[in-house]
C-alpha cells in the first residue's frame, strides 16, 4: 500500500546520521548557484521499487545537476566532486538496480504493489487536473505548469517510517 509523505525531490541519499554532526552548518556549507535550480518535468515514471513507484521524472538541468553534485560531495563520506559528477550522470537508482545513480524525480506515491493500468490512468488524470505539463503530452492537453524554480533544501532522517519524516527534519535552507 502507499505511504503518506510530503512530496519531494531526492537530491542525494547516504547522509550519515550522527549526533556529532551540526546538520544546519553542513547544509549552509553547500555552495548554491546565484539562481535557484530549475525544475522541469519530463514524464510520469513508474519504477519498480517502493521508493520510486510513481514519480514525475525531471530533466537533469545544469542547475539541478550542480546542486546534486555539491550536496553529494559535501554530505556523503568518501565522495568528492569528481565521484559526485560521475554519479549524477548515471541513469539508475540503487532502489531499482542496486547501482548508484541519479534519476531526478518528484516522488508522488510510495507503493508496495505493482502499479496496474487503472492506477496509472488515475495518476495521469490527477497530474492533468493539477495543470502539470510533461514532455509526454501536448501542452494544451494537460496544462501550463511544466516545472518551477527554487524551493528548499532539507536534510531528513529517513531511517524511520515514511509517515514520521515530517518530524525528522535535521536541517533546512531556502534555495
Amino acid at each position: 500500500m502507499g505511504a503518506d509523505f510530503q512530496p519531494h525531490i531526492t537530491i542525494s541519499s547516504g547522509i550519515p546520521l550522527s549526533s556529532d554532526i551540526d546538520y544546519q552548518s553542513l547544509i549552509f556549507s553547500i555552495a548554491l548557484l546565484e539562481t535557484p535550480p530549475k525544475i522541469q518535468f519530463k514524464k510520469i515514471r513508474y519504477g519498480t521499487a517502493f521508493w520510486t513507484k510513481i514519480t514525475l521524472e525531471l530533466h537533469k538541468t545544469e542547475s539541478l545537476k550542480e546542486l546534486a553534485v555539491d550536496c553529494r560531495s559535501h554530505v556523503v563520506p568518501g565522495v568528492d566532486e569528481d565521484i559526485a559528477r560521475e554519479w549524477v550522470e548515471q541513469y539508475c537508482t540503487p532502489a531499482e538496480v542496486g547501482i548508484e545513480g541519479f534519476i531526478p524525480h518528484l516522488s508522488l506515491v510510495y507503493w508496495d504493489s505493482e502499479v496496474k493500468a487503472a492506477v496509472r490512468k488515475q495518476v495521469e488524470e490527477e497530474v492533468g487536473k493539477a495543470g502539470i505539463t510533461t514532455d509526454e503530452v501536448e501542452l494544451e492537453v494537460i496544462g501550463d505548469m511544466g516545472g518551477f524554480q527554487g524551493g528548499k533544501l532539507v536534510f531528513v532522517d529517513t531511517t524511520k517510517k515514511v509517515e514520521e519524516w515530517r518530524d525528522l527534519i535535521l536541517a533546512e535552507r531556502q534555495l
